[in-house]
């Protein structure tokens, strides 16, 4: 009977082990799965739109998500990538304050088989998932196309470039002065009269527009590369007193902040980029990946369409 008991004992103990060896099967599932999103500037609201659709998506999906904040200050997301990779996330979507700062510390989670999805602007590292951004150079010939349009005759133009260096500086930039510069489209009626830099930031695109405005008195257009910087060329133009000059602006992401200018008449028009969409896209690209080993497109450009109303 002693024998018997022992016996059944034995058996029990297997079951058990096995069940337990079942339940862990799953690998990660049973540990919390974490995310690492690592935003360029969440000083900028409408990056807000980004964090937001990952922090839902993720949550949807089982990830919690760590959410990392550059402040504009691409020396700071090295140590950020460190600092996720010590915490054990199982990815890592970026949004890079420049192409090169982070490229190190993404080259060690790539080696530690830890997925990166860039997002709204590259990075100089190879290995990484995807790279999920908006067609920034159709945007900026979309709003070139715009301004063709609203103002046939031409006019005097000034260009707001973001963070110099970054993709979409570049690509906004490019797309916008293919179609206006007549430098690059000879059938271009206007000319630009002044190019600045703001950073993609408020406070230096109202200081560098308040700089052209004492410098210019003819300025028809200002293209200002996200709305952010709008808002500081528009609160420029107010202090300057110069409201009823009819100048034209122009800028780029469809944030809440442009909406609200345009209903009130003291900004044009902007081209909308799908944050949103961008933002969820990514989540689920890490998702299918640590799953089923599932690729996306190495790069995959998002639509911009241009608009005057909220949608």
């Amino acid at each position: 009977m002693k024998r018997l008991s022992l016996i059944l004992l034995a058996v029990l103990l297997l079951i058990l082990g096995g069940c337990s060896q079942e339940s862990g099967g799953d690998g990660k599932n049973d540990k919390e799965k974490k995310i690492a999103l690592l935003m360029a500037d969440l000083g900028n609201p409408f990056f807000h739109v980004l964090r937001d659709a990952v922090v839902n998506q993720g949550e949807e999906l089982g990830y919690e998500v760590l959410v990392y904040d550059g402040q504009n200050d691409a020396s700071k997301q090295p140590s950020q990538v460190e600092d996720a990779l010590q915490k054990g996330v199982n990815a890592i979507i970026i949004n890079p304050g420049d192409e090169s700062s982070a490229a190190n510390a993404l080259k060690d989670a790539i080696t530690q088989d830890v997925p990166v999805v860039t997002v709204d602007r590259s990075v100089d590292v190879d290995g990484v998932l995807s790279y999920l951004v908006t067609d920034n150079t159709k945007g900026g010939k979309l709003v070139g196309e715009w301004l063709q349009k609203k103002m046939p005759e031409g006019g005097k133009v000034i260009h707001m470039e973001g963070v110099i260096g970054t993709a979409p500086q570049r690509e906004r930039g490019g797309g916008f002065l293919s179609m206006i510069d007549p430098s690059k489209n000879k059938d271009s009626k206007f000319e630009i009269i002044d190019t600045t830099v703001g950073d993609f930031s408020m406070a230096p695109a109202e200081a560098a527009m308040s700089d052209l405005l004492a410098k210019h008195d003819d300025i028809d257009v200002v293209f200002a590369q996200n709305d952010t910087m709008a808002v500081g060329v528009v609160r420029a133009i107010e202090t300057a007193g110069r409201q009823d000059d009819g100048i034209v602006v122009i800028g780029f992401d469809g944030a809440k902040e442009a909406y609200d200018l345009i209903e009130e008449g003291k900004m044009s028009v902007t081209a909308v980029q799908d944050f949103e969409f961008i933002g969820s896209e990514s989540v689920k690209y890490v998702d299918d990946f640590l799953k089923d080993g599932k690729k996306p497109e190495e790069k995959v450009l998002v639509d911009v369409y241009m608009s005057d109303e909220k949608k």
